[in-house]
């Protein structure tokens, strides 16, 4: 028998269904700080189901296989109808993922021989693809960043992987007293009645941080390794430039895309965004926080 969970991120509400035998501590336990109650409907239902071989599940062509290291995302095309796969390496797909037409209802099929070691990796991957299209239309962003809560406030910190986008969040919280960590890897970030809302969610990358918590988001900061610490203001064409590649999304769908860029309008429009330069050090703690907190 399968078993139902319903959970909140950042206003969003959606269902997870475990086959048998599988619980929510083993396998959706990031998730458990976000469980809500059945009231209302959800945006989206993802199904768990074992495949004995998942050659046998059509799936079309291969589209589109991309990332440049692991997860592996791979997009599938069968007479315009679109699926998805996750995998650790680019030969094979590990796990399949097919939504319905608008999202709504989807089934992600795992192999039943390797169940115990895909399954958490197979949910939280697909979870993220639904959520960021679905919640798409809500003024919602799905961001590849660190952010840490500092006085009242959220400080969101970007750049290419291997930057140190958790290295600066660390060396916040080593050196800035009251600095506490809200999401290592995928906060959402929301824009509501005009203000623009840091959220945890229950996706943090190699950090175990799923605080299910907001603040408004003071600044965006996007990080560059140099020789010495050096920050500045960005006009808003280059704060545009900065946040938009680190948003998630579904940028085949035009009306997705659309909605992407007006939602990043809207943040920087009331986030001063900045780029800091800088060492791996406690001063580039400081140099950031004094100019962040001028605002």
């Amino acid at each position: 028998m399968t078993k139902k969970f319903r959970y909140n991120v950042a206003g969003h509400m959606f269902d997870v269904i475990l086959p048998e035998g599988f619980s929510e501590d083993g396998y959706l336990a990031p998730y458990i700080p976000f469980a809500c109650s059945d009231e209302g409907e959800p945006l989206f239902s993802l199904k768990v189901s074992l495949s004995d071989d998942l050659a046998l599940q059509k799936r079309g062509f291969v589209r589109n296989c991309l990332n440049d290291e692991p997860p592996y995302f791979w997009i599938f095309d069968q007479d315009g109808y679109f699926s998805f796969a996750f995998s650790y390496f680019k030969s094979r797909p590990d796990c399949l993922l097919f939504p319905s037409e608008d999202y709504a209802d989807n089934t992600l099929f795992v192999p039943s021989a390797d169940a115990d070691k895909l399954m958490s990796f197979a949910i939280s991957n697909a979870l993220m693809l639904l959520y960021a299209f679905k919640t798409n239309p809500f003024d919602t962003l799905l961001v590849h960043a660190s952010v840490v809560g500092y006085d009242g406030g959220a400080y969101m910190f970007l750049g290419r992987s291997g930057t140190g986008k958790s290295t600066h969040s660390r060396l916040w919280l080593e050196n800035i007293e009251g600095t506490y960590l809200l999401n290592d890897d995928n906060p959402v970030i929301r824009f509501i009645d005009g203000e623009v809302i840091a959220y945890g969610t229950p996706w943090s990358g190699k950090t175990p941080c799923y605080r299910n918590e907001s603040l408004p988001l003071k600044a965006v900061v996007r990080l560059s390794q140099a020789p010495a610490n050096k920050i500045e203001r960005l006009m808003p064409l280059q704060a545009y430039a900065s946040l938009l590649p680190a948003c998630s999304c579904m940028r085949w769908d035009r009306k997705s895309t659309d909605r992407l860029h007006s939602t990043v309008e809207k943040v920087i429009g009331e986030v001063a965004c900045w780029h800091l330069e800088c060492l791996p050090d406690s001063d580039a703690a400081f140099t950031c926080r004094n100019a962040v907190k001028r605002m």
